[in-house]
């Protein structure tokens, strides 16, 4: 017998996810893309590198539960969703694949962790401009995510949003 919703793991790890990539994606567009690489630069590319990290293994374990606990029934549109979740899934996983890349390429992790010193611009690496274009879909999957689990809330009124809520059924 299928779950009605998400285990409380899942259901924490979401949130925790959806969070953290928010965070990152706001503070890295209107933050760090502004910041001159100076000095100043690097404690929040230090903690933008470490919560990417902890992002992306979020992430992988949000994908590892999912094979491992039984999903909830299916709604109308299941077959979207879970092509929108895989797409979301590779678009992050790409992001924290790309700034990895950058960090090595760019001699950014050994500013940022060590004594070395970050490059004059980050645009001249094609990790970079992967970074910057997988961002852009990202938050234009996340508006679809939100837009589709408010639709399935309030217009066809499936209790969709109670499957990823903490509480009683």
């Amino acid at each position: 017998m299928q779950a009605f919703r998400y285990t409380k793991p899942q259901v924490a790890v979401h949130w925790l996810a959806a969070a953290l990539i928010a965070f990152l994606l706001v503070t890295g567009t209107l933050v760090l893309a502004d910041l001159p690489n100076t000095v100043e630069k690097i404690g929040n590319l230090r903690i933008h590198m470490m919560l990417g990290g902890l992002a992306g293994l979020l992430i992988i374990s949000r994908i590892v539960m999912r094979r491992r606990f039984p999903a909830p029934p299916a709604l109308a549109g299941h077959k979207l969703a879970l092509a929108g979740h895989l797409a979301l899934n590779l678009i992050i996983l790409l992001m924290v694949f790309s700034g990895v890349m950058l960090g090595l390429q760019s001699g950014a992790f050994d500013a940022v962790f060590g004594s070395g010193v970050l490059p004059e611009d980050f645009k001249q690496f094609t990790p970079r401009k992967i970074h910057g274009l997988a961002s852009r879909l990202a938050m234009g999957l996340i508006a679809l995510h939100v837009l589709a689990a408010l639709w399935h809330q309030f217009i066809v009124k499936d209790g969709l949003l109670t499957r990823m809520r903490f509480g009683g059924r």
